[in-house]
């Protein structure tokens, strides 16, 4: 009977039945267990952080430090632990979740009471590669984030890469380049959504690699350095918003200190959504400060502008500045988010921002504000004049973000 094709099927189905009915079990059995060791990773992940952690106490004591000394709060759509010694606030933590390269990464992140430096970071629960992107999880690499600061030029996030050197950047992992990336952009959404006072806040597609041109960076060999401390250029991270921003500017029209009059491209193509740098994708204009100008056709809460010049040849254009105006003239109301004239050759203010590279990413206007809720504009103006060996004002695109 055992040869019978029916005696295979009918056993392998009681099997799997039996073996159901015991994992069903031990599940519903284990499953509170589960949780109550869930909540107390977690209760303690957030002691740790905030420094409130007792090594060697017993479970009951730990629980005793949370309920005395931590304070839950329901903050828009996240929660935030304030943590206190006595009567003192001493900091928040919030939780840093999302999708790293080998499942879900979960931990805790503090924040100091001046909202500008990370007090401290855990991870405890990931399942990255061992030797590599399990390091998150270290204490040694860990350590790099206390005290960090987070806020930068008045832009807020940090930059995990060995090779940068920022007051908010912190080293990588050698051959663990998804892991990195994936957890430098749950930091700084925990980050930013804690600023926005827990607004949902999503990643915005600024632009991807397969919509640029390759280019050449770094400054030309053997030209002569512009007498001002370049910026140094890295890929920027992650732009978070709020949900459901887009491009306001696509296929808006588009005004130039020349009128229509352009030496090579048409000024529609400014707006046209192609960030490519060809001999055919740019628009140059004539000598001498010039600007490009797009109507956005009604007001909107804008929270970034992002200019793409020529960008194909290393190229340091003079006097960026990038405004925004419901005026038409740019004559009142007119809101300046980014300056590079720091001689106020243009005539419209010194300004302080740090001339530049330009390279495919784009120069980015951060609008989003502490409030995360943007500026208000129609009218969005750039002003430019040449580069600063003579090359020619060359736009290729410009995108303004918002909703």
């Amino acid at each position: 009977m055992k040869d019978n094709k029916i005696y295979t099927v009918i056993f392998t189905v009681l099997l799997g039945c039996i073996c159901a009915l015991v994992l069903t079990y031990a599940n519903v059995q284990w499953h509170p267990l589960i949780i109550e060791n869930e909540r107390f990773v977690r209760m303690s992940s957030i002691l740790k952080v905030l420094g409130l952690f007792e090594e060697g106490a017993e479970r009951k004591e730990i629980e005793e430090i949370f309920t005395n000394n931590i304070k839950e709060n329901k903050v828009g759509t996240m929660i935030v632990y304030d943590g206190y010694k006595g009567e003192q606030w001493i900091g928040s933590a919030v939780e840093i979740i999302g999708r790293g390269r080998e499942g879900l990464i979960k931990g805790m992140l503090a924040i100091s009471t001046n909202q500008s430096n990370i007090l401290a970071m855990d991870v405890f629960q990931q399942n990255e590669t061992p030797g590599l992107g399990a390091l998150i999880g270290s204490e040694k690499w860990l350590t790099q984030f206390k005290g960090l600061p987070f806020k930068v030029k008045g832009s807020a996030g940090i930059i995990i890469d060995s090779k940068v050197e920022t007051r908010n950047a912190v080293d990588g992992i050698t051959g663990a380049s998804m892991t990195i990336h994936a957890i430098q952009k749950i930091i700084n959404l925990a980050i930013m959504k804690y600023l926005s006072g827990g607004m949902d806040l999503c990643e915005i597609l600024i632009v991807s690699i397969d919509e640029i041109t390759r280019s050449t960076p770094g400054y030309p060999k053997g030209a002569k350095a512009p007498p001002v401390n370049l910026r140094k250029e890295i890929k920027r991270p992650a732009f978070m918003a709020q949900c459901g921003v887009s491009n306001l500017a696509l296929n808006k029209p588009v005004l130039s200190s020349g009128g229509d009059d352009t030496i090579t491209g048409d000024l529609e193509q400014l707006t046209d959504n192609i960030k490519t740098c060809l001999d055919e994708d740019f628009v140059e204009l004539y000598t001498g400060l010039q600007w490009i100008q797009v109507d956005l056709e009604a007001v909107y809460n804008i929270s970034a502008i992002v200019v793409w010049h020529f960008y194909k040849n290393a190229v340091i254009y003079n006097d960026v500045i990038i405004q925004i105006s419901n005026d038409k003239e740019f004559k009142k109301d007119v809101i300046t988010l980014f300056n590079s004239d720091n001689d106020n050759s243009a005539g419209l203010g010194q300004g302080d921002g740090t001339p530049y590279t330009v390279r495919w990413w784009g120069e980015l206007a951060d609008c989003r504000g502490d409030d995360y809720k943007g500026k208000s504009g129609r009218y969005v103006r750039v002003y430019t004049a040449g580069g600063w060996l003579d090359e020619p004002t060359r736009f290729v695109e410009i995108g303004v973000f918002g909703k």
